[in-house]
């Protein structure tokens, strides 16, 4: 996350009636309240700076390392190796790309949390494509 904008945004909500905003890679959630006292507003802001604070957090960027299909699970019947939100650790396989009917591991280099899944599953990828976005621990 870029801590900049995320000061530009809180600052330029500062004085509206906005009671909670949820940050994801993906999206920006803004809730507003219509006539909250000034108390939930300064509560409000609090809850901002602590996010934008846990913002800063490192996050590494899993890439694919080669060419061919993503999958989230080793089998359709499978569950998927990981879900937004889990824990991982070093080295634990987080998905599989089939090249030339191999199927290779890729597996995170740190501990962390996932974030982001930026692929769906049987989508073809390519060298160097995005893949999954891994908060630090």
């Amino acid at each position: 996350m870029n801590l900049k904008i995320v000061k530009e945004l809180l600052e330029l909500i500062k004085n509206t009636d906005v009671v909670e905003i949820e940050w994801t890679p993906e999206r920006i959630h803004i809730i507003r309240a219509a006539g909250q006292p000034d108390r939930t507003a300064a509560r409000s802001r609090e809850q901002e700076k602590s996010r934008a604070v846990q913002a800063e957090k490192p996050t590494v960027t899993v890439t694919s390392p080669l060419v061919g299909t993503f999958y989230r699970s080793a089998s359709p019947e499978t569950q998927p190796f990981v879900q937004v939100g889990d824990r991982v650790k070093k080295d634990q396989v987080l998905c599989v790309i089939e090249a030339m009917k191999l199927m290779n591991e890729i597996e995170s280099q740190i501990d962390g949390v996932v974030t982001a899944i930026l692929k769906q599953d049987g989508e073809r990828v390519g060298y160097g494509d995005q893949l999954f976005i891994i908060e630090e621990l």
